[in-house]
């Protein structure tokens, strides 16, 4: 046995925190698109009034391109008005681009998020296959029924299922893993061994002996998988995790 603990060594080899990293990514992604859509809006209420005096500017100079003469005063006021009217058109044209860049924005960020979304959807449970919302307590009737609800027990920080699911040997070697913790502090532990397992898959089974199998396993962890071969002991008439096999 490595030297490390008991649990780790059984059950949950610990990987990179994947899928913390990716919700911490899809989160900065939504501020960002929240900040993106303030400062539009800031710059879009100023110019709403603008473009109402643009509309009012316009009409102006209809009706003055309909006169056959205008005073000077008249006409400098008109070329002044003409001026402010091309600045507004511009104005509007960038407030254009605003909302079209806005709107792609929008579209990626939500393409995005639903790409991610279909990667993390999960496979139905099988009887080889256990997505973590399917994990439950399944007794210790068979040596898959055993490992299960060990993986379950320590999710739910359910210290005596999970150390119902281990042999007496393995049981002294995980309390003395534990020992010194109160009893809040060992369930903390527990949850946190398994908190990024997100499935199991039973990928074989051995049996050696009518009361000894052994079972290899494939946990997921975020993006990484980890197999580990299980030595399965029946203790009368229920099954227990013996330790990693040899």
């Amino acid at each position: 046995m490595k030297a490390k603990s008991v649990i780790l060594s059984v059950l949950w080899a610990m990987a990179l925190a994947g899928v913390t990293i990716w919700l911490a990514v899809e989160h900065q992604a939504r501020l960002r698109l929240g900040e993106a859509n303030t400062v539009l809006r800031q710059q879009l209420d100023p110019m709403a009034g603008l473009i109402g005096e643009h509309e009012r500017l316009s009409n102006l100079l209809a009706q003055a391109n309909g006169s056959q003469s205008l005073p000077d005063e008249r006409l400098k006021e008109l070329l002044r008005l003409r001026g402010e009217v091309g600045v507004l058109r511009q104005q509007g044209k960038e407030i254009e681009t605003l909302r079209q860049e806005n709107r792609q924005a929008r579209a990626a960020l939500e393409s995005t998020l639903r790409t991610r979304n279909a990667g993390t959807q999960r496979a139905a449970a099988t009887t080889d296959y256990w997505p973590r919302d399917s994990w439950a307590f399944a007794g210790y009737a068979n040596p898959d029924a055993a490992l299960q609800t060990s993986v379950w027990a320590a999710s739910k920080g359910d210290l005596r299922a999970l150390l119902g699911s281990t042999t007496g040997e393995l049981q002294k070697q995980v309390e003395k893993d534990l020992d010194g913790k109160s009893e809040s502090e060992a369930t903390v532990r527990a949850m946190d061994e398994v908190a990024r397992l997100k499935s199991v898959r039973v990928v074989n089974r051995e049996v050696q002996a009518d009361d000894t199998v052994v079972l290899t396993a494939a946990f997921e962890e975020g993006t990484d998988t980890h197999t580990t071969k299980l030595l399965m002991k029946k203790i009368g008439n229920e099954w227990k995790i013996s330790g990693p096999s040899e």
